[in-house]
Order: C-alpha cells, then sequence, then structure tokens
C-alpha cells in the first residue's frame, strides 16, 4: 500500500462521483506533498481513517499556510473558473433522493427533462442523485421504469398511509383526493431518506458530515433542512395526448432530500 494519499482512494467502494475539476493538477499537488484543503459538506467520512501516514490533507477551518488544491465533497455542482491557478476537483456522495409524482404514462424524457431543470435551478450534481422515490401506485409506471434503469437509480416506493403520515410544506388537497395523500414528490422523498438512513444504520457503524448535530455516529441535517427543494411542478409544451384511449401524462412534480448517509446500493 501507498504512504501517499491519491484522489483514487476516494473512488470505490465508496461509490463517489467524479465532478469537474482539474483532476491532473490535484493529482499532481497530491504526489508532491504539497497541501491540500478537504472541505467536506456531506457523506461519509470513514475514508479518513484509512489516510495513510504520509499525506498532505487538511481540512477546512484548519490553520492552512499555503494551499495548493482543494478537494470539495459535495452535492452542489459547482463551476470552477478555467483562469483560477488553484487546482480543484469535486466529488459528489450519492445523498439526494428525488420524489417524483406524475401523470399515468408520463414519458421519460418529461420526468428526466423536470429532474434535469430542478438540478440546474438549485445548482445540484445529478452524479449526486441516489434515487427516485414515489408513491406504491406508480411503482409501474414505464417512464420512471426506463429512466430508473437508464440512469442505474433505484426506486423507493411508499403506500399513501404512509405518505400521508410525513409533514411537508407544500400539502395538496388534490392530490389528497385523487391518490389518498396530501403530497407524494415531497413525502416520497423524505421517506426515501429516512429509510436509507434506519437501514444503513442498522447494518454499520458510519460517521458522516453535514455540519450538524450527529447521533449514532451519524450526522444528521435538521428537519427543515433535509428537503433541499420543495415540489416543482413541470408541464409538457406539447397538448396532452391520447394512447390506446388514455391521455398521456403532460406534468411532473419533482421534490429533492438530502440524506446523512451517502447511499452504496
Amino acid at each position: 500500500m501507498s504512504d501517499k494519499f491519491t484522489l483514487d482512494m476516494l473512488d470505490i467502494p465508496s461509490g463517489w462521483r467524479r465532478g469537474e475539476g482539474d483532476w491532473t493538477g490535484v493529482a499532481a499537488a497530491l504526489a508532491r506533498g504539497e497541501t491540500v484543503e478537504v472541505i467536506q459538506e456531506v457523506g461519509s467520512t470513514l475514508w479518513q481513517n484509512s489516510l495513510p501516514e504520509k499525506h498532505s490533507l487538511y481540512w477546512e477551518g484548519e490553520n492552512l499556510s499555503t494551499i495548493k488544491a482543494r478537494i470539495w465533497i459535495s452535492f452542489t455542482q459547482r463551476r470552477f473558473s478555467p483562469e483560477s491557478v488553484l487546482p480543484k476537483v469535486q466529488w459528489h456522495p450519492r445523498v439526494l433522493w428525488v420524489g417524483i409524482g406524475c401523470e399515468r404514462g408520463t414519458a421519460r424524457e418529461l420526468i428526466e427533462t423536470a429532474i434535469q431543470n430542478v438540478c440546474r435551478g438549485y445548482h445540484l450534481a445529478e452524479s449526486a442523485i441516489a434515487g427516485i422515490a414515489t408513491i406504491d401506485t406508480k411503482a409501474g409506471e414505464l417512464g420512471l421504469l426506463e429512466l430508473c434503469q437508464a440512469r442505474n437509480w433505484p426506486l423507493k416506493t411508499f403506500a399513501a398511509d404512509i405518505l400521508s403520515s410525513v409533514e411537508v410544506p407544500n400539502p395538496s388537497n388534490i392530490a389528497l383526493k385523487e391518490v389518498g395523500t396530501p403530497s407524494v414528490a415531497e413525502a416520497a422523498a423524505l421517506c426515501a431518506i429516512e429509510l436509507i438512513s434506519s437501514t444503513i444504520l442498522k447494518n454499520r457503524q458510519d460517521a458522516c458530515s453535514t455540519k450538524s448535530e450527529s447521533a449514532c455516529g451519524v450526522g444528521i441535517l435538521p428537519a427543515q433542512k433535509r428537503l433541499l427543494v420543495p415540489k416543482q411542478i413541470f408541464r409538457s409544451k406539447n397538448p396532452p395526448l391520447l394512447q390506446g384511449g388514455v391521455k398521456v401524462g403532460s406534468a411532473v412534480t419533482v421534490a429533492v432530500a438530502v440524506c446523512a448517509i451517502d447511499y452504496l446500493g
């Protein structure tokens, strides 16, 4: 085993995704043993326990003399200036769960476009998405299944009575009347992060960074901050079509929640 830290040590088996940045520049700084600052906002911190003795990593807030490069671990999609003399890279732990509500027969393209628009609008990295969550009656929705298969995203579904028990900022009486719960997208996203957190904590001891309170070695975001994106409604610009006498869905609701623990499945 090398006595120096390399960027590949944050790859498999952590399951993090590489984002934008000057990977060659940061790798070169590490190879030279120069000071590299690490800013970790989310994700497991267990990798720090396996650092080689000779490493040049320093953490945000420490008294740094001369920073030569920076590693940013976050769900945020940052745009680095090409003119910057400081090489930077981004790692994206898979901590975002996207709640989806959609009409029957909604095409994969519309769902995917809605998710992409939300990510751009809120500066979220698509590679930080862990999976999709929705109501159980949508478990066979073809557009959702096609998207999850193409993007290798797990699909978590929850019954209406479970979703209706979740407090959300934007409940809907229309949704309650139609599907039995006042919220699908927001409630499903929140249910997904609770499910993942409780499942992982039962199986392993973990440590995460969220810059807030912690319990059982895991950083837990305050409840009001777990829902990063309240529900956003996207409608197709094209008029609804009929296929076999059934109207093709033309509206998608998207919400995004952040989990304290990165998804490794």
